[in-house]
């Protein structure tokens, strides 16, 4: 962890000078300092001696020299003239007799839409309580840790008669001003009289001193969303990128190579937590959201740093997002499990609604949103998996008993307020670090409790504790933490508000350090100084040849069409069965919807599709395609069918053939395996159940389409695809062989293949050949009629020398089209046509040319 820097609020001249919120804009500086509003300026260049002058000037002068007031200073000398010809006498009263006042009158101190004659004797007396020298900020924060010494065997280690002996139900509460169990009482004071000092500021004055007096204001929502998602980047560089890139206690990555990063995002609308991970981590992460419906649900198309198409919001089955009902947080958690096996890496919560008027209220009006966040992550968290959850205060012993058995869930968490939450709120996190394995039996309990709350939402009557006051003393290291943790807090939330009070109060005050601090902020959490944007995509012609700078060196490659597989005599085809592969297709015709082409993702549904004939590119239209930006596959869209008989449907679906970019990455130098394998990784991560009614799907653009990436076959194996295929009833027209294709949620489904497609792994000079005598495969170039082993290539990985490059392997790909079934019989032999190539070809092909036991 790098070293704390402490930045004084007050400690040179140089730090005086900063960019104030509008001087900011205009490029101006702006001077203050603590003496700015009550002492005269001096000018450079000018003396500040009284000069004697004649008129209202010099008489104003002189009355100040001499101690006395200068009223009519501001006066011009013309004016002060008519004036004293009218009897006027400096230090007396206009009128006849002298009556009028003398003193001016005081300009108002009113703030906000209070009245004119208002005082705000509160505001003033918090203003007068700050004192900027005693503010210290640390860049980075210091993070406690704290270890849950119970969790050595696996388990929380409580039992259910435990659990439900702690629990006190009684009447409903909504004050905490008597609740400093866990905390000082002086602090829990504090906190709610600087917060009441609010009370008859207007919203904008308060604001606006907020923003002038908090020193990591500039860095604001840097390119996302929102502010929320600078918090998540502050928070995960605070622990070590722990949260997008999480590694058990050993150090060791928890997400295997070729699997997806899994997240979860909940109450989390309109998604900025979730826009920061896509960011980081691109397509490689996999979101799963779940938020209210409405105004407050997820703005995936607002989305302008992290692409969200690998991001699936999910409202359970009432379709509300409303995770206060029990049968919601069933139906997503069944959602999430299904599609992760074991649960996702880092669950995120930032659940918070509207408290205006209830500020100090806002910890009990939120106990149930914390109660069913931390059910939800007990349900999807695996095993040495992390949580965040934002809170608030955490001075009542409900909050308190919530945070005691996430901590026996975990096995460290941290209470911490991260630079990036505004000082002065009550807002801070709870990061629970490690999941453990076996903590079914305290979510079930929790389910329990929410159910009842939920049961009697309109009763007055409620869940006042979760855990005993004396089991939580009795833990006295966690008693401890909590106790600390409010207290500095809290400590330093009432500095931030005096601060602000004497900002509201001093409107020439401004905070000196905000441009360093977001220079430091920004480099500490690997942010880029920027602002959110929108790319500027342009036409697909601009686009790619940003993208891609190569493509036009490949289009004579890609405007190639396929050759067909027609010779019965296959080693003139295919030399060597080791060069090849092949993969099942289920287009026959490149037309309308039945799409077998390259296809450009521009972010979005904004897909196209590259025409040979006129080397260009085309819209999608027919179906509806979801690819992150800087995508380009070759891919076809396949007919599945879902069903048999009179109830079957069709359900349109784009399977990836190959890859050269996916979501920006460059794969094209790989070899065909690692792409194919590196299309499905891409394709798990886009794949998403089907949302509406299926029957929508048929019509192509209702629904967007589901993405597979094809299962690549070595031609050695053809005997063993044939083999896996299955004899279907179709809707019309006989039975046919079909490719079942497995769903994670929906039904599984198949398609009729209508051919295969060969695709050569080796580069167009080299043959893949195997040595019978020393058993090992090696490399002929057929140019310079060499060979040689793997080892004795000159770099000790042969791969880039021997292996086809995208376009070599799109270049040579063959397909063998079925005309009719007798090419797909086991045994058909007899009225063969010449020009055609039978099942029976292949399997004598593969039992000559093969030898089995070799890989």
């Amino acid at each position: 962890m790098a070293s704390s820097a402490n930045l004084s609020a007050d400690s040179s001249a140089e730090e005086q000078e900063t960019l104030s919120d509008d001087s900011h804009k205009n490029g101006k500086r702006k001077h203050t300092s603590d003496s700015d509003s009550d002492q005269p300026q001096k000018r450079p260049g000018m003396s500040m001696a009284p000069a004697a002058m004649d008129g209202p000037q010099g008489a104003a002068a002189t009355t100040a020299a001499a101690g006395g007031a200068a009223p009519f200073s501001q006066f011009s000398e013309k004016s002060f003239r008519m004036m004293k010809q009218m009897g006027y006498k400096a230090g007396t009263g206009l009128g006849k007799t002298g009556q009028g006042r003398v003193d001016l009158i005081e300009t108002s101190s009113q703030k906000g839409r209070s009245g004119l004659g208002m005082k705000l004797n509160e505001l003033n007396t918090a203003a007068e309580q700050w004192d900027g020298a005693e503010e210290r900020l640390q860049i980075p924060e210091v993070c406690n840790w704290l270890v849950n010494v119970h969790a050595e065997a696996g388990s929380p280690g409580i039992t259910r008669e435990q659990l439900d002996a702690w629990i006190r139900v009684g009447p409903r509460k909504l004050l905490i001003d008597d609740e400093h169990r866990y905390c000082e009482p002086d602090v829990l004071a504090q906190i709610l009289a600087s917060k009441s000092v609010f009370n008859n500021l207007g919203a904008d004055d308060m604001r606006k001193a907020r923003s002038k007096s908090n020193p990591f204001e500039l860095i604001k929502s840097n390119i996302f969303i929102n502010r929320a998602a600078v918090k998540m980047a502050n928070m995960d560089s605070m622990f070590g990128f722990m949260l997008t890139s999480p590694v058990d206690r050993h150090g060791q990555p928890l997400v295997r190579e070729h699997d997806l990063f899994y997240f979860a995002d909940v109450c989390a609308g309109p998604g900025g937590f979730s826009e920061y991970v896509l960011w980081r981590k691109r397509w490689y992460a996999k979101g799963f959201g779940f938020t209210l419906k409405g105004a407050y649900d997820f703005r995936l198309d607002d989305f302008s740093a992290g692409s969200p198409e690998t991001f699936d919001p999910h409202y359970g089955p009432k379709e509300d997002g409303n995770v206060f009902d029990p049968a919601n947080i069933v139906g997503f958690t069944e959602y999430v499990m299904t599609q992760t096996e074991t649960g996702v890496h880092l669950m995120m919560a930032d659940g918070g609604f509207s408290v205006e008027g209830q500020e100090n209220e806002q910890e009990i009006l939120s106990k149930q949103l914390y109660l069913c966040q931390l059910i939800v992550a007990l349900a999807i968290v695996r095993p040495d998996g992390h949580f965040v959850m934002k809170v608030f205060d955490l001075f009542t012993p409900f909050s308190v008993g919530l945070v005691y058995l996430a901590y026996r869930c975990f096995r460290e968490i941290s209470i911490c307020k991260p630079n990036s939450s505004r000082p002065a709120n009550s807002e801070r996190y709870l990061v629970c670090k490690w999941k453990l394995p076996q903590t079914d039996l305290i979510q079930r309990h929790l389910e329990d409790v929410n159910r009842q709350m939920y049961d009697n939402r309109n009763a007055n009557i409620d869940t006042l504790e979760l855990v005993s006051e004396e089991v939580l003393r009795a833990d006295a290291t966690f008693h401890r933490y909590v106790c600390d943790s409010n207290n500095t807090i809290g400590r330093n939330q009432i500095a931030a508000l005096l601060k602000i009070a004497a900002f509201c109060r001093n409107r020439d005050l401004a905070e000196p350090r905000q441009v360093e601090v977001k220079q430091k902020c920004l480099a500490l959490w690997k942010l880029p100084d920027g602002i959110r944007k929108f790319a500027n995509k342009g036409d697909p012609d601009q686009y790619v040849a940003k993208l891609y700078k190569e493509w036009n060196s490949l289009t004579k490659e890609v405007c190639q069409v396929e050759k067909r597989v027609q010779n019965p005599e296959l080693r003139q085809t295919f030399p060597s069965v080791y060069d090849w592969c092949f993969v099942p297709i289920g287009t026959v015709e490149n037309a309308g919807k039945n799409l077998r082409t390259i296809l450009l993702g521009k972010g979005g549904k904004e897909v196209y599709r590259f025409e040979p004939k006129q080397c260009s590119w085309i819209p999608v239209t027919e179906v509806s395609i979801e690819l992150p930006p800087g995508t380009i596959i070759y891919a076809e869209i396949v007919r599945e069918l879902q069903g048999q008989g009179k109830s079957q449907i069709v359900i349109h679906t784009l399977h990836i053939i190959d890859g050269l970019l996916l979501g920006g990455e460059n794969i094209r130098r790989l070899p065909l395996r690692q792409r194919l394998a590196r299309c499905q990784q891409f394709a798990k991560a886009l794949n998403k159940p089907l949302k509406g009614t299926v029957a929508d799907s048929t019509n192509g653009t209702a629904v967007t389409v589901q993405i597979r990436a094809k299962r690549l076959y070595g031609l050695h194996e053809i005997e063993h695809f044939f083999g896996s295929l299955e004899t279907y009833s179709l809707k019309t027209g006989p039975p046919r062989l079909g490719y079942r294709v497995r769903n994670l949620i929906d039904p599984d489904r198949f398609y009729v293949p209508y051919g295969l497609l060969f695709l050569k792994e080796t580069k167009p000079d080299y043959m893949k050949s195997l040595s019978k005598t020393r058993r090992m495969f090696y490399y002929y170039h057929v140019k310079t009629k060499s060979s040689r082993y793997p080892e004795q290539f000159e770099q000790a990985n042969h791969e880039p020398e021997t292996m086809a490059l995208f376009e070599e392997t799109y270049h040579s790909r063959l397909l063998w089209r079925w005309e009719t079934v007798h090419q797909v019989d086991p045994e058909y032999g007899a009225d063969r046509s010449a020009d055609s190539v039978y099942r029976v070809d292949f399997r004598k092909y593969v039992r000559e040319n093969y030898e089995p036991g070799v890989n």
